[in-house]
């Protein structure tokens, strides 16, 4: 009788949940890799700006940079999809734009020499994380869309041997 009522007690808790907009597993991935927000995912719009130097303070031209969210599923282990990809500027600046809830992955910030070299040098890529910690909100959310933020974070590539 215990097991009747726990198989049923599951199946109507499963549907309730379901109808709320609860997933039934970790992926937060659908079958081509695109991140699928559940209703009530909180997430918010960040924009990552800043600055690529070489050792010495020197701004590098032609940095590629990209974000990159990583999700960690105990079910499909551990999955990463791109944000955004630009290239520095003459004076070495950048700004990725995504949007994301930090509290359901990490994200990385990939910085590579992608034209050899070319400006400055040959240098090793390199892969930080993101500072969400330094975060400036700059609008206001409402509802699940906590807002937009910006972070400076600033990179140092140091040349390849």
């Amino acid at each position: 009788m215990i097991v009747r009522f726990n198989r049923w007690y599951n199946a109507v808790l499963t549907a309730l949940l379901s109808m709320l907009g609860y997933g039934c597993d970790e992926s937060s991935l659908d079958m081509y890799g695109t991140p699928v927000t559940e209703y009530g995912t909180p997430y918010a719009e960040y924009r990552v700006k800043g600055q690529v130097t070489d050792e010495s303070g020197v701004p590098i031209n032609g940095i590629k940079t990209s974000a990159k969210n990583i999700v960690i599923s105990s079910i499909s282990g551990e999955h990463g999809f791109g944000l955004d990809s630009v290239q520095t500027d003459a004076s070495g600046q950048f700004a990725v734009s995504f949007r994301c809830s930090p509290r359901n992955s990490e994200t990385k910030l990939i910085v590579e020499d992608i034209d050899g070299a070319a400006n400055g040098g040959e240098f090793l890529s390199d892969t930080l994380d993101v500072e969400f910690d330094k975060a400036v909100q700059t609008t206001k959310g409402d509802g699940w869309y906590e807002g937009s933020f910006e972070i400076t974070q600033d990179v140092k590539m140091k040349k390849k041997p």
